[in-house]
C-alpha cells in the first residue's frame, strides 16, 4: 500500500488510474474517509466487500462528481432533483431506485441505490474522473466513521491500493433520505438537518424507526 498526500501533484491522476485499474483507494471526504472502487468492476467490488467483510447482498452507495452522472445510474424525479440542487455537493445521502438497465454487482437487484456528492475538492476531482463509483466508509462495519489516514490503513492495511492522505476530517455523518416510498423520510440526521432539508421539501417526515 502506499500513501500520498492529496496536495502531492499526481496524485488524483494516480488515484482515477489505480480505480479505474480495478484497484481500492482511499480518499477524503466532506465527511470522513472512504474507500472506492470502480462500480462497474466486479473484481474490485468482490475484492472491498472482502476488506470490509461484507455479505454479497449488501447494497453499496454510489457516488461521482455532478448530478448528471448520478442521473446515469439513478432515477431522480422532480422533488430529489430540487434536493440534490440544493444539497449537492454535501453530506446528503438520497435513497432512489436505479436505472433498470444497469448490469453490475453492487448489491440485491432490488435494494435501493444510495447515492451522494461529496463537498470535498479532491473527492470530486476523482470522483469527476472515474464516474459512478462505490464509496463506502473507510471503516469496518460497526465502528466509528474514521477521521485520519492512519486509521484508514488500520481498518483496510494492503487490501487498498492507494490511500489519498487529506488531513484529519470532521467524522460528520452525512443525512440519508429515502425516497423510494410514497412518502419521504429521513432515515438519519446528520450534518444536513431536517430543517434545512424542509425548507426545499416541506413535505419531509422524520423516520421513527
Amino acid at each position: 500500500m502506499t500513501v500520498v498526500s492529496a496536495a502531492e501533484e499526481g496524485a488524483i491522476a494516480r488515484a482515477i488510474a489505480m480505480v479505474q485499474g480495478g484497484r481500492l483507494v482511499v480518499i477524503p471526504t466532506d465527511t470522513s474517509y472512504a474507500v472506492i472502487a470502480d462500480a462497474f468492476h466486479a473484481g474490485a467490488i468482490t475484492h472491498l466487500r472482502i476488506a470490509k467483510k461484507q455479505a454479497e447482498d449488501v447494497a453499496l452507495p454510489i457516488a461521482a462528481g455532478s448530478i448528471e452522472t448520478i442521473r446515469g445510474v439513478a432515477v431522480l424525479g422532480d422533488i430529489a432533483s430540487d434536493i440534490a440542487a440544493a444539497f449537492w455537493p454535501g453530506a446528503l445521502t438520497i435513497l432512489t431506485s436505479p436505472q433498470a438497465s444497469l448490469s453490475w454487482s453492487i448489491g440485491a437487484s432490488d435494494s435501493a441505490l444510495a447515492v451522494r456528492i461529496p463537498n470535498n475538492d479532491v473527492a470530486l476531482q476523482i470522483l469527476t474522473g472515474i464516474g459512478p463509483t462505490v464509496m463506502t466508509g473507510a471503516q469496518q462495519a460497526g465502528q466509528a466513521p474514521i477521521t485520519t489516514i492512519e486509521q484508514a490503513q488500520a481498518s483496510l492495511g494492503d487490501a487498498v491500493a492507494l490511500y489519498v492522505d487529506g488531513g484529519e476530517l470532521s467524522g460528520a455523518v452525512s443525512s440519508v433520505l429515502d425516497m423510494t416510498g410514497a412518502h419521504l423520510r429521513l432515515l438519519r440526521e446528520g450534518q444536513l438537518t431536517l430543517a434545512a432539508l424542509r425548507e426545499i421539501a416541506p413535505m419531509i417526515v422524520k423516520a421513527t424507526g
